[in-house]
């Protein structure tokens, strides 16, 4: 009776081992890595055969690769803000990048951090933030336990000084540029042992390949496209670093590992710029160049492997992990939409039209296939067209103007044939829809009035 009654109570403490395994399982590790400027085409699976990118194209091989994935914004911080509030920029109170201002990103705002944090998770950013670089407004302040890197772009220095932080704690001034994404995967990798027993987020920024480009030795001259291959081959190899990790750890298919950007490429830095493809110009524009940019969803056993050609946007990831770990929403609007059954069965995505910002106001506007433009100047810096002012030394960029137009982005990705001519009614009704939703953002209480010096 007692070797029974032991064989019984053995194996129910095992079942319930077992059951209590399968629960910590069912929360999945969130990992976001997010480059700088990096280019749609700057991937060898996104056509950009310049560049080796052997473990990020393994990736979307096996996991889900999107064609339509459109970042927040064309620029730095709104992008960011977006990714981490699931709203578009000026509705998260961040239109512009943020330079010599005291101002940051609202606290009212719950990022996808505290989001996390408040359902069990040790949430760690590793790299650039560039959301407000004074202390109060440092990750630390907004959900992160862990933070590891710069507070915003590594060529802007307030005072002559860049500052790399270790929690709250200033470790360096002035870092070598070089060393930095090597820096940051070292700490991934640290970060990842040590929590593979509890759910964690991870988000790793990395600085590159924004300018100024610079790379470790073990990269140095080792790609077939000059330095800026070198660089994406160094950021490939942090990706490989941390793929390597998840699986050594077991965490494979119980994390979510996202590869993206935070807008189209820096045009203007000529052969130390980024690849838009097909794509019309770059960075600081609406055009497709500006905003759409590489997304690797991969889970293994959860996220199909696929290519998705719909439209999707990072605004749309806020929602899909809260739908993922089965958290609440914040109570206050926010403009994503839920994709994971996209992800994981391959459904049709939910979002049929996308607002590309210029600062406050929308400047473009895609619903299905067509893409509408108001009257605007931007800046072309194609390669071939920039120049170097000889007083200052500094690159030329070149504004031009681009009358109301619509495109078929169908049949026309590159945005070269304007049809307004034949689709005045759709140009109409398209822009009426802008002005109302622009009017909608207009005064939202996460509006920080923002002073900006250049």
């Amino acid at each position: 009776m007692k070797l029974k009654h032991f064989t019984l109570l053995f194996s129910l403490l095992l079942g319930f081992n077992i059951s209590m395994q399968a629960q910590k399982k069912q929360k999945p590790n969130v990992i976001i890595i997010y480059m700088d400027d990096m280019g749609y085409a700057d991937l060898s699976c996104y056509d950009g055969s310049l560049n080796e990118t052997p473990t990020m194209d393994k990736m979307a091989e096996q996991g889900t690769k999107m064609t339509n994935l459109y970042a927040g914004s064309n620029i730095c911080s709104p992008s960011r803000a977006a990714l981490l509030t699931g709203m578009y920029p000026p509705r998260a109170g961040v239109p512009r990048v943020y330079l010599d201002t005291p101002k940051g990103l609202n606290y009212e705002l719950t990022t996808l951090a505290e989001l996390l944090k408040d359902n069990g998770y040790a949430t760690a950013l590793v790299g650039k933030w560039h959301l407000g670089y004074h202390d109060e407004y440092l990750p630390l302040n907004h959900g992160f336990d862990t933070f590891y890197g710069l507070p915003h772009s590594h060529d802007l220095k307030i005072n002559g000084e860049l500052h790399f932080y270790d929690n709250e704690k200033m470790i360096e001034v002035n870092p070598d540029p070089a060393q930095l994404t090597t820096r940051y995967t070292e700490k991934a990798v640290e970060y990842i042992k040590a929590k593979k027993d509890e759910p964690f987020f991870l988000y790793l920024a990395h600085n590159m390949p924004h300018t100024p480009l610079a790379v470790s030795d073990k990269h140095k001259g080792k790609s077939k496209n000059g330095l800026y291959g070198d660089v994406i081959m160094e950021i490939d190899w942090s990706v490989s670093q941390v793929l390597k990790t998840v699986k050594e750890q077991g965490l494979e298919e119980n994390t979510l590992i996202i590869v993206s950007s935070d807008n189209g490429p820096s045009l203007k830095q000529g052969d130390h710029a980024g690849n838009a493809g097909i794509f019309r110009e770059g960075k600081g524009t609406t055009f497709e160049g500006g905003h759409r940019v590489p997304g690797i969803f991969y889970m293994p056993g959860t996220v199909k492997s696929q290519q998705v050609d719909e439209m999707v946007s990072q605004i749309d990831i806020y929602p899909t992990i809260a739908s993922m770990i089965g958290a609440d929403l914040p109570d206050y609007k926010i403009d994503g939409l839920n994709i994971l059954p996209t992800l994981k069965e391959g459904v049709k995505s939910p979002r049929n039209e996308f607002f590309y910002f210029q600062g406050k106001n929308v400047e473009a506007y895609r619903k299905g296939n067509f893409k509408v433009h108001k009257p605007h100047k931007y800046r072309s810096s194609h390669p071939e067209k920039v120049v170097i002012n000889a007083e200052s030394g500094k690159l030329k960029v070149f504004s031009k103007e681009l009358e109301a137009s619509v495109f078929d982005l169908a049949n026309d990705p590159i945005e070269s044939k304007n049809i307004k001519s034949s689709k005045e009614e759709m140009y109409n009704k398209y822009i009426n829809r802008m002005k109302s939703f622009n009017k909608k953002l207009k005064g939202n209480k996460f509006q920080p009035e923002m002073k900006e010096t250049k």
